[in-house]
């Protein structure tokens, strides 16, 4: 499901090699996030696996609830880095996390390791050449080197993806590729053979210096040193 929260300017520039540094934060992510489950997974599995792996998903979604509300308070009460502390820590503590808290962090844990072009967005699908509304698939990813004009956090209009478009979804099987790639992948979603995938800007918070300082002193692994 897609979170909308209110928008934050973030300066955080770094210069890295994307390509190299990627796998490095998937691993980050998995070593530091472990056992962590997601209820919106459920509908893609067996009933028997969804037992077994998740166990009760109406406690598995009423624990998610809590999370969710608990953090949103966080940023009334110390700013953007206890925001992003609770969210990183909760999500830790809890093992619970969908689409939007996976990739809020993995944002969050790109910028401070010098990604740039990096943001969140919710993925639209629509067939080619058609001038239907685009529909949404109601997931949330993050790509890399879009252009700032096409993501305006104020029209959020959803766009054709270009192909020099990163897509980074740790929910989806830790998924790092292209956006060829990327259709294939959300077929699972509904995307069918005839359509093209669209993207659409979310609205997030953005974590500032100090918030990076914050994950960094407390969540140290997510921290990639140079």
């Amino acid at each position: 499901m897609i979170i909308n929260k209110t928008d934050y300017t973030n300066n955080f520039n770094g210069r890295v090699n994307v390509k190299r540094t990627l796998p490095k934060v998937r691993k980050a992510f998995d070593d530091t996030f472990k056992d962590l489950r997601s209820p919106s997974k459920a509908k893609f599995m067996d009933e028997k696996d969804v037992l077994v792996k998740f166990g009760d998903i109406a406690e598995l979604n009423r624990r998610l609830d809590f999370v969710r509300k608990f953090v949103g308070s966080l940023s009334l009460e110390g700013g953007l880095p206890e925001y992003f502390r609770g969210l990183v820590g909760c999500v830790k503590a809890f093992k619970v996390a969908n689409c939007d808290e996976y990739a809020e962090i993995t944002k969050t844990i790109c910028r401070m390791n010098g990604i740039r072009k990096c943001d969140m967005y919710s993925l639209f699908a629509r067939k080619l050449n058609s001038k239907e509304a685009p529909r949404s698939l109601d997931h949330a990813i993050v790509a890399i080197n879009v252009s700032k004009n096409r993501n305006n956090k104020f029209i959020r209009k959803p766009f054709i993806t270009d192909k020099n478009t990163m897509i980074v979804d740790f929910w989806s099987d830790g998924f790092i590729g292209n956006v060829s790639s990327a259709k294939n992948k959300y077929k699972k979603l509904g995307l069918m053979e005839d359509e093209e995938l669209l993207l659409k800007p979310l609205k997030s918070y953005e974590p500032n210096k100090d918030a990076f300082a914050k994950i960094k002193k407390e969540f140290p692994k997510l921290y990639l040193k140079p």
